[in-house]
């Protein structure tokens, strides 16, 4: 204890008086939000371009490779849509907005008439069985939005994705979330889904639809880790682990999905962390490697790939902490695992509680809902952070703009995780 607090007086010594940079993060946030990397996804290689761009950040700030240079590749699976038009009785809908498409969904074009599934329908077995042979290379229209029964909507779900009537496509209308995601396994239907926003439900029934919807599966697609480092005052062969997917969803046709929140503002905290400690006489005691993750929106691909393929031996690793939607914060932030890495859970809040960085510090249970997951379950203690509040809502959709993002917490989060590195 003596000591944690010698190194935290020697700190609060030799560091800068002005650690974060919130200008320089935004600029991050601005840049990998933008048109250039297509969403970061794998439309236009947006995702290419995104590690180009970090690996470039990494070399100019100064940190080293761990091996012959800043990357670790790996290849999955993913499904791009090149086009995304859809028309309901001549009204062109705009993608990301009006509508978006299940990420598993197929390429179609044409015109089609339409047929249309409600709860008075499917809670009768008679009607329901005669209307099922009309239903073949037609449109269906689900409208689940009319029940919240759990029974009715699993039901809805599970046609949308087998599709047990033949039907050319199918679109779900649903007053509930609206966000798109990737694909998250390979299999990759025979006909189209797509879930319209209510604000697009048709006045009355639809009478035609009209679809241009091409995808373009790639069974293996090329992606990078992108891992700097940087050596420790004292152990040079130990490790603070600081991590930041910076992957997102793309593109659905002309709709772009900037992920300003989620999660360019993990990677923009991730890199002004990397810069500033560069820039310090006096370095934290354990060596800090940096890692800008690949395909976490594909099913923590990135993670995983890094974790069972380690560039260092992970039980070297001396704490890992994983930055996913830091851009918030009017409530303070939430750490996952906080119940299970009790000592270090309650070294954030007595630093909280001494400094007033943020408006709380809350602990939650393990859950592998982010990259420190898969290194969890290897064993490497990790924290996966993220900042709360009502502040900002937007989250995969066309509007998680990076100039939207509040960074309501920005500062005071940095300075809580500066500090919390230093007490190692």
């Amino acid at each position: 204890m003596k000591k944690f607090f010698f190194f935290l007086l020697l700190y609060s010594l030799f560091s800068n008086a002005i650690a974060q940079d919130s200008v320089y993060a935004r600029n991050v946030m601005m840049k990998l939000g933008s048109a250039e990397f297509s969403g970061r996804g794998y439309v236009n290689g947006g995702i290419d371009s995104a590690a180009t761009y970090i690996e470039n950040e990494f070399s100019r700030l100064g940190l080293k490779p761990i091996g012959e240079n800043f990357s670790q590749t790996f290849e999955i699976p993913v499904n791009n849509f090149t086009a995304a038009e859809l028309s309901i009785d001549g009204k062109k809908l705009k993608p990301g907005v009006d509508f978006i498409l299940n990420a598993h969904s197929s390429s179609i074009s044409g015109d089609f008439e339409t047929i249309i599934i409600d709860e008075k329908i499917r809670s009768s077995k008679k009607k329901l069985n005669k209307l099922a042979p009309k239903v073949k290379g037609k449109i269906l229209f689900l409208n689940r939005y009319e029940t919240k029964d759990k029974e009715a909507l699993q039901w809805y779900d599970a046609v949308a994705h087998s599709n047990p009537f033949g039907a050319a496509g199918i679109i779900v209308l649903d007053s509930g979330n609206f966000s798109y995601s990737v694909a998250l396994y390979d299999n990759i239907f025979k006909h189209f889904t797509a879930q319209l926003a209510p604000d697009a439900f048709p006045a009355t029934p639809a009478k035609s639809v009209s679809c241009n919807i091409s995808n373009d599966f790639i069974p293996k697609y090329p992606v990078k880790n992108v891992v700097a480092y940087l050596q420790g005052q004292e152990y040079a062969d130990s490790f603070i682990v600081i991590t930041a997917h910076y992957d997102h969803i793309g593109m659905l046709g002309e709709a772009l999905f900037p992920g300003g929140n989620d999660n360019a503002s993990g990677v923009a905290m991730m890199l002004d962390l990397a810069r500033h400690l560069k820039t310090q006489n006096f370095r934290p005691r354990y060596s800090i490697i940096f890692i800008a993750l690949a395909s976490e929106e594909a099913g923590l691909y990135g993670s995983t790939w890094f974790a069972e393929h380690p560039m260092m031996n992970l039980k070297q690793v001396r704490f890992l902490l994983n930055l996913d939607m830091v851009g918030t914060g009017s409530s303070g932030i939430t750490v996952v695992n906080g119940t299970k890495f009790k000592n270090e859970f309650q070294k954030l809040v007595t630093l909280n509680d001494e400094n007033k960085f943020i408006n709380g510090v809350k602990e939650r249970g393990e859950s592998c809902n982010s990259d420190h997951c898969p290194f969890y379950q290897k064993g490497v203690p990790s924290f996966f952070i993220y900042t709360t509040g009502k502040d900002y809502q937007e989250y995969h959709n066309v509007n998680d703009k990076p100039e939207a993002v509040p960074m309501t917490a920005y500062n005071g989060l940095f300075r809580l995780i500066e500090t919390f590195i230093y007490s190692f």
